[in-house]
């Protein structure tokens, strides 16, 4: 694994369980943010509804199923964040360069993330009676006229975070010329 050629002597174990708590504050952040999506598809959001197998209903799910792919597919942009192999990791490592605004953000990030989806997890399960219905945790509205836009603010931060680090750290060097695109970028 690249995580201990990159970690620090003798901090190998806390880079290792800081990088895995990352990856598993992930999946219940992705189903949080899925049923925050629900918000925009207001047929999907009860059994009745999607029992009737109407072609409204369908083409709801055929547009919820495409923004998934298409929102998976383009996770492939950050590819060029990695290192390909262990020589161009232990290159990074050679290098010496940290970054105390980089490592604070990550930690910062995760544990936003994690916190943000236990918390969100907790009341949708716990307290679904009173709150299952609002828009912004996944529900069809509480109201006729409950807006969607707390639920379209938080998924768009969510995505402006992913796609705007991404972007950052990839192709605005790109576009201002410090480095050169090359298709091998991402394999």
């Amino acid at each position: 694994m690249s995580i201990v050629e990159v970690a620090e002597p003798g901090y190998e174990a806390i880079t290792y369980s800081l990088i895995t708590t990352a990856t598993n504050a992930v999946s219940p952040l992705s189903a949080v943010v899925s049923y925050q999506l629900l918000a925009f598809f207001p047929l999907l959001n009860d059994q009745e509804s999607i029992a009737t197998d109407t072609p409204e209903v369908r083409s709801q799910f055929a547009s919820l199923q495409a923004l998934v792919m298409l929102i998976n597919v383009s996770s492939l942009l950050s590819l060029p964040l990695l290192p390909r192999q262990k020589k161009e990791t232990r290159e990074m490592v050679a290098k010496g360069e940290i970054s105390s605004f980089w490592g604070s953000f990550v930690i910062l990030s995760t544990l936003t993330f994690l916190c943000y989806s236990t918390i969100v997890t907790f009341v949708t399960v716990k307290y679904h009676d009173v709150y299952g219905c609002m828009k912004v945790l996944g529900g069809g509205g509480c109201s006729a006229d409950e807006s969607s836009t707390m639920a379209l603010g938080l998924v768009s931060c969510i995505f402006l975070y992913c796609y705007g680090v991404s972007f950052y750290l990839t192709y605005l060097p790109i576009l201002t010329g410090e480095r050169s695109f090359s298709r091998s970028m991402f394999y």
